[in-house]
């Protein structure tokens, strides 16, 4: 059932256009707003402790945006998947591409953090463009859903990473080959592969994977997102500073605070429907109630 959805929805962003699809998701959006108490609580709690500042109702609007906009995620991947199309149909604009272009000829390698925040599907088909692309995923537990991503990112030909020990492995071997990398740097780790620093103020269980391969390898480092515009997507290449090579907790800080910064540009094009605080310090409150 999940794959028929799944490819039903990719099936109609196809024939929409962009805005269409957009729009369809927009409208769609309300409903779910109702109907998913779930999502709607998940989405709200997460902008209400991280933006405290914001009134209520505030809140609660940036909340209906975000599902809209991730829906909107869903409802664009039928044109960003379509082997017809090509990349530059969505791409407005591109930012600090030439610093990213000097950086990968060092031939050092390059890591690239790429948050939950606009498309990130978008980027993988600009960072395609490049020789020796590869991206780490999180497998999902559905191996027909895992297969159909697989098929469907296929079109950008980069090099697919499943995050595991030997995905460690292959990540490392492929800096070592002068090859580039994108991970969602925002992925919440299992327990015992990350630590506690902080997100907008909040303890938050961070992946130490992407500070550990930085801090090891010394290779350059940006920060990489496509941030939705009315048309398209402006595509943007940030390059890190050097605390990013600091000690593990210096350099997950640091990196955090940076994604912070990405994500105020339009909070509702973040991921807030994620659970990504539900791993919790010790003693603390559970912190979905």
């Amino acid at each position: 059932m999940k794959v028929f959805l799944f490819q039903a929805i990719l099936a109609l962003g196809r024939v929409l256009s962009l805005s269409a699809g957009r729009r369809f998701a927009s409208v769609f959006g309300w409903l779910f707003w109702l109907l998913s108490k779930k999502n709607k609580k998940i989405t709200l709690t997460n902008i209400r402790k991280c933006f405290p500042e914001k009134s209520e109702s505030h809140q609660k609007q940036l909340a209906k945006a975000c599902i809209n906009a991730t829906l909107m995620n869903f409802m664009e991947l039928g044109r960003i998947w379509d082997k017809n199309k090509s990349v530059d149909d969505l791409v407005d604009n591109i930012y600090g591409v030439e610093e990213f272009q000097s950086a990968l000829k060092q031939g050092k390698g390059l890591l690239l953090a790429a948050p939950h925040f606009g498309n990130w599907e978008v980027v993988n088909l600009v960072l395609a463009r490049f020789e020796k692309f590869a991206f780490l995923y999180k497998a999902p537990d559905d191996e027909k859903i895992e297969q159909l991503l697989i098929e469907s990112r296929g079109k950008s030909e980069a090099v697919q990473i499943e995050a595991s020990p030997k995905g460690v492995k292959k990540i490392l071997l492929h800096l070592k080959d002068q090859g580039f990398i994108a991970i969602l740097p925002d992925q919440r780790p299992k327990s015992g592969q990350g630590i506690f620093v902080p997100f907008y103020n909040i303890p938050t269980y961070t992946m130490t994977l992407f500070p550990k391969l930085a801090v090891k390898t010394q290779v350059p480092v940006f920060f990489v997102y496509a941030l939705r515009k009315a048309k398209g997507f402006d595509v943007y290449f940030e390059k890190s500073s050097d605390e990013i090579y600091s000690d593990v907790e210096r350099s997950a800080t640091y990196m955090n605070a940076h994604i912070q910064k990405i994500v105020d540009k339009a909070p509702e094009q973040y991921q807030w429907t994620y659970k990504r605080f539900s791993i919790q310090p010790e003693n603390e409150p559970p912190f979905y109630q």
